[in-house]
């Protein structure tokens, strides 16, 4: 076979990104005339959802369009097909349109966009109309088309075929070009054939990190494809070392399943049969450990034309936050909630933080435990309380209580669900009587003093009252039926009939209320206004037997949100056990975040676990599971997790349980050996338990780091003891040779460091031509700023600037050289690196300290500088050997 014209190659490139470009115009403008016309002609009887639904296909074809003229492909494939025939197909990143010409076009989102995924030389099977097909790839293009002067051309190009070393065009106009000229000169024949020897280079040519966002992967490699294409309900965890593509896959694995077109039949019944009630497109989410990488992300998101809000990228504190606050009630609000979030200090010991899965077992235990007495206590007060003996409401009951302990909980609350009929009948007569009752006993008091209530409501605004009440209290009334208090003197009313329904049923079953209770309070203050205890006994007795079948009531939700009151009697109960709590705060409300996440999680566990029972899915319009509907809001089609293992085993357990019951679609992807947070999950055990389907994926190729800063790598890892399974490997194909790590010890103080960074940063300049990404990584955030200002001072000459991103809330504009705190950088790429203090980072962080100099160190694509305040931590002295001064 000949060798390849690639002029011949580039030409036809360039053509057919005119061909797509003009083709997407049109078709673009064509929109906009057909848009215009379907609104002008739609009428009030269509209404308008049919305008909706035209107004979203439109924006999204928009979209597509608008992708292809900006973009129009990213590899250019020659295949073989069974039958012997060559086939020119070009891949687009995520549209497709017909072409004129005989070249075919297919989004890497199809079946034949899984060819762009192998390398030249392989074949793979795919499906096309029904009927599975085998396709070999004879030669292989990648893409970077770019504009400019209103011509198109390609950079960094790099072409393989079956028979060839692989080659990088670095542009393809440039390419064209050298035909043009006129040789008939000899030294223009030189010149010409040293340039085109910058053009055509063996192997890939490193791309220098000139922006600050996450490397552009168009096409993923055929290990990487396989994973994006998984089905829709998958559960998996892609493992590997930095700079793989694991973030980058696992968006594109997001983009994929958001486009219906691409998704088989049993995917998009899994989207119709949801109780979702987002829009797919809209139902996701996307968890990062911290806000500068969730900003980091945007612009590959939208690369993959995935609008990206911040209502879909969270980072989990915030998001656990708002939901703990405005939709469980566990947070303290204005209107309600039970605890205050504190973030200074540590009640759980580190046996809970690093391996939580018996505590929180107990906890849930001690849970449903609290229900079963709940309901016991109920049968005795119906029992206790009937105006009819053997009433056979009992007799049912005492049928499902017969075995309680070896039910599951969904089998007794199944059970108790065929009852609700019975027991509403009962409760309805018996809330009339008492009733009844109550409003007289309160009528009377406000007609002996029409100001009765005022004076309550002013008593009770001066009140220091123990929130330890009795919490029997809540089953004496249905809160749905409770009066609102949007006034003082209303809720001085509610307090006395709250009083006047505890009082009374404390009386009649012989128990004495708390000292401290609000009940106490009112009571004292009424003094000889109570009522008569004999009216007082016919209350209490029409109050307990409500309180008591009303236990039987609304179960289910109390399984799924009583989880935030049955934490409070679980702390309480285990303060002594000092394998689980360092001690108890001096304020009983006041809970830590590992807490909070406990009681998120079981909330999330145990609601998901309702909503696939069928007795409540079938029946969720039901106003007895409204609060399990309203539930299905939160939930989404798909959950990414970007850094898994910084996450705990509870966040990542309450991240799955935020997946829609049809799709149960969680991706995750992490390493071990990056794990930077004190509580992130251990192992792969761990995931296990929080995530009990989760599949693991490994992969290895680094598509980052030069080859020494590669062996660098992986010399720390063996230095640490870290995963050797994630240790990472270069594509055969590359060429970057880079620079070994530059070392300095002894610098003294950090202005001394600030200068030999500067210098290296000069260096770097010069050598490349262009000033790259660059960060300065320093030991905590008081030294951020300084460093900065020092750094600056030492680049002014040459018009630079070192920028203090403070906290992890920056990530700097355009040129200037970056300074974090190095707990800020997981996910983060530069080209160049440095740490500032190195001996100074193992005296601080000791337990995690080799984790940080890892993760900071594979940060850099080509160049490390390390600086010491004096030697180098003698865990590292054997990587001394493999430094340089300078470069």
């Amino acid at each position: 076979m000949s060798i390849p014209d690639f002029e011949l190659i580039a030409n036809e490139a360039l053509q057919t990104f005119k061909e797509i470009e003009t083709i997407a115009s049109e078709k673009l403008q064509s929109i906009g005339i057909a848009s215009a016309s379907a609104f002008a002609t739609a009428n009030t009887f269509t209404g308008n959802r049919a305008v909706q639904n035209l107004s979203g296909i439109n924006q999204s074809n928009k979209d597509a369009y608008s992708g292809l003229i900006k973009e129009p492909a990213i590899v250019r494939l020659i295949v073989e097909s069974g039958d012997g025939v060559l086939r020119t197909l070009y891949i687009s990143r995520k549209s497709q349109v017909s072409l004129k010409s005989n070249i075919e076009l297919a989004s890497y989102g199809s079946q034949k966009g899984r060819l762009a995924s192998i390398s030249a030389g392989e074949d793979k099977e795919i499906e096309i109309a029904g009927k599975r097909e085998i396709f070999y790839v004879v030669e292989k293009l990648t893409l970077h088309p770019t504009k400019s002067d209103n011509d198109w051309d390609s950079v960094d190009n790099f072409y393989s075929h079956d028979e060839y070393d692989g080659k990088t065009i670095t542009s393809l106009r440039a390419l064209l070009k050298q035909t043009e000229i006129d040789f008939s000169d000899e030294l223009e024949q030189l010149l010409s054939d040293a340039k085109s020897s910058e053009i055509i280079i063996d192997g890939v040519r490193h791309q220098v990190r000139a922006a600050m966002s996450l490397r552009d992967q168009p096409i993923l490699d055929k290990f990487q494809d396989e994973i994006f294409r998984l089905h829709l309900d998958s559960q998996l965890i892609i493992l590997g070392p930095p700079g793989t593509g694991k973030t980058t896959t696992l968006i594109k694995r997001l983009g994929q399943k958001l486009d219906i077109e691409y998704l088989d039949d049993s995917e998009k019944r899994l989207i119709e049969n949801g109780a979702n009630t987002l829009l797919h497109q809209s139902s996701w989410l996307m968890f990062t450990p911290s806000e500068l990488l969730k900003h980091y992300l945007k612009d590959a998101f939208s690369r993959e034309m995935v609008p990206a809000s911040d209502d879909r990228i969270k980072t989990w504190v915030s998001y656990r936050n708002d939901l703990a606050r405005n939709t469980f009630g566990v947070l303290k609000t204005a209107n309600g909630g039970k605890y205050n979030l504190k973030a200074d200090i540590n009640v759980l010991t580190d046996n809970v933080i690093n391996a939580p899965e018996i505590w929180i077992n107990e906890f849930k235990n001690a849970h449903w435990e609290k229900i079963i007495s709940q309901l016991e206590q109920g049968r005795e007060q119906v029992a206790a309380s009937a105006l009819i003996q053997n009433h056979p409401l009992l007799t049912k009951l005492d049928g499902i209580f017969a075995n309680t302990k070896k039910q599951l909980p969904t089998s007794l609350l199944q059970q108790l669900d065929t009852l609700e009929k019975d027991i509403r009948s009962e409760l309805d007569s018996a809330k009339e009587i008492a009733d009844r009752l109550v409003k007289e006993q309160r009528n009377l008091l406000f007609n002996r003093n029409k100001n009765v209530f005022n004076e309550l409501a002013k008593y009770l605004e001066n009140l220091s009252l123990d929130e330890e009440d009795d919490e029997d209290a809540e089953f004496d009334d249905e809160a749905d039926n409770q009066a609102p208090t949007t006034t003082e003197v209303q809720k001085a009313v509610n307090a006395y009939v709250g009083f006047i329904k505890t009082y009374s049923r404390l009386l009649y079953l012989g128990r004495s209320i708390s000292k401290q209770s609000k009940a106490t309070k009112v009571k004292d203050w009424l003094a000889d206004r109570i009522p008569p205890k004999e009216i007082l006994q016919q209350i209490g007795q029409q109050i307990t037997y409500q309180n008591g079948l009303r236990r039987f009531l609304n179960v289910p939700k109390r399984y799924a949100f009583g989880a935030v009151a049955s934490y409070a009697d679980f702390r309480k109960k285990n303060s002594d056990n000092l394998a689980w709590y360092n001690g108890i705060p001096t304020i009983a409300n006041h809970i830590d975040g590992t807490e909070l996440d406990a009681i998120i999680f079981l909330i999330l566990q145990n609601t998901r676990e309702l909503l696939d029972q069928n007795f409540v899915s079938r029946n969720l319009d039901a106003p007895k599971f409204s609060t399990l509907k309203d539930f299905t809001w939160i939930l989404r089609n798909q959950i990414m997790v970007d850094e898994a293992t910084d996450f705990s085993v509870l966040q990542l357990a309450s991240m799955r349980y935020l997946t829609s019951n049809q799709t149960n679609s969680f991706f995750a992807c992490g390493d071990f050996n990056q794990r930077i947070t004190h509580q992130g999950v251990k192992d792969l055990k761990q995931l296990q338990w929080a995530i009990p389907n989760l599949l693991s994926q490994h992969i290895n190729i680094v598509y980052r780091q030069s080859k020494l800063l590669n062996e660098f790598a992986r010399s720390l890892i063996e230095i640490t003891g870290g995963d050797i399974n994630s240790l990472g490997e270069l594509p055969s194909e590359s060429t970057h040779e880079g620079s070994k790590p530059a070392l300095l010890e002894n610098a003294g103080n950090i202005e001394n460091i600030a200068d030999w960074i500067a210098e290296r940063i000069k260096k770097i300049e010069s050598t490349l031509g262009i000033l790259p990404t660059i960060a300065v990584l320093v030991n905590n955030e008081s030294e951020v700023k300084l460093m900065a200002n020092l750094l600056s001072k030492n680049l002014e000459e040459l018009n630079l600037k070192a920028v203090a991103c403070e906290e992890g809330k920056s990530l700097g504009e355009g040129t200037d050289v970056r300074v974090f705190d190095i707990q800020h950088i997981k996910g983060l790429e530069f080209e160049a690196v440095f740490f500032a203090g190195l001996d100074k980072l193992a005296v601080d962080k000791p337990e995690i300290f080799d984790r940080y100099l890892y993760v900071g160190a594979t940060r850099a694509a080509t160049y490390l500088g390390m600086v010491c305040y004096d030697s180098i931590p003698e865990k590292l002295i054997p990587i001394r050997e493999n430094c340089v001064l300078n470069w």
